[in-house]
């Protein structure tokens, strides 16, 4: 099966387990919202500190808390999204109040992923800038890609991990590249064909509809500036609807990686085809 044909079938597996259960859709809305006004208090506070004391460093512990806060923000939602998602492909109906209840319950863990997951994504940042000085660009592109896809590749079960077992970061990244290390084939190629399918489908198309906008702003304003304005929202609607499909892909991949369980509107040669266990493996992992 051909990347782009699982991408397809993943996506629309996926895509009736949110179809059958909406509220999964607004979690991904929450986060950007509740992003957008975090943003505005915490670096909005930080530029008015800075500009009233006349010193850029002023700005420095509001921008921190303000990163901070935007990264507890995304697991908060990521975790509330996962949460329902597991309900859903169940077969049980979900409610937003349910999901944000549900990570409510794992907010310790939540702020102490969120400073893990921050902590991690500095030092590699950290490691390519010190890279680039020393070895160039393109060293440290290098690193800096396999260091983030490792990263990436271990965390890949952390949040449903979190959600569905309620463990902390340590037992929760340990479950998640056990996970992937038992399993491993294809769970992260899994997820980059529903990526290429959104890209495709919507992302490009959108990135086209605003580049045209561009172009055609010189002689029209009316007709670039509506074309720009779709591309926009056609790009954010693709990116919230990746979002929403990518995290019920990942609970249910690991559910059948960990459980053998076929749940909602996925078949068994589908997780097959986006997870080949290691060795021949087959079924649960409960006694790896």
């Amino acid at each position: 099966m051909g990347r782009i044909k699982r991408g397809w079938r993943l996506s629309k597996q996926s895509w009736a387990v949110v179809k059958s259960d909406k509220s999964l859709l607004a979690f991904p809305i929450i986060s950007v919202v509740a992003a957008i006004v975090t943003m505005i208090i915490f670096f909005g506070g930080g530029a008015a500190v800075a500009v009233a004391i006349n010193s850029p460093w002023g700005a420095l512990p509001l921008v921190i808390i303000g990163v901070y806060l935007l990264t507890v923000v995304g697991v908060f939602a990521s975790v509330a999204l996962a949460s329902c998602a597991t309900e859903a492909l169940e077969g049980r109906d979900t409610t937003v109040a349910q999901g944000i209840s549900a990570a409510r319950g794992r907010m310790k863990l939540i702020f102490a992923w969120a400073a893990v997951a921050l902590f991690v994504g500095i030092l590699i940042s950290a490691i390519q800038s010190l890279l680039q000085q020393v070895a160039g660009g393109v060293v440290s592109a290098i690193v800096g890609g396999l260091a983030g896809f490792a990263w990436a590749v271990a965390t890949f079960f952390v949040i449903p991990v979190i959600a569905i077992e309620g463990l902390g970061p340590k037992e929760a990244l340990k479950t998640s590249a056990h996970v992937v290390k038992e399993r491993w084939g294809e769970g992260v190629v899994g997820s980059s064909a529903i990526g290429l399918i959104t890209f495709f489908v919507a992302i490009l198309p959108a990135i086209a509809m605003m580049v045209l906008g561009f172009l055609l702003a010189g002689s029209s304003a009316v007709g670039g500036g509506l074309l720009i304005a779709i591309g926009v929202l056609v790009f954010v609607i693709a990116l919230l609807f990746q979002t929403t499909i990518m995290a019920v892909f990942r609970v249910a991949l690991y559910r059948y990686a960990t459980n053998d369980e076929v749940l909602g509107g996925f078949d068994r040669e589908g997780l097959e085809s986006a997870f080949v266990a290691k060795k021949g493996r087959r079924g649960a992992l409960g006694g790896a």
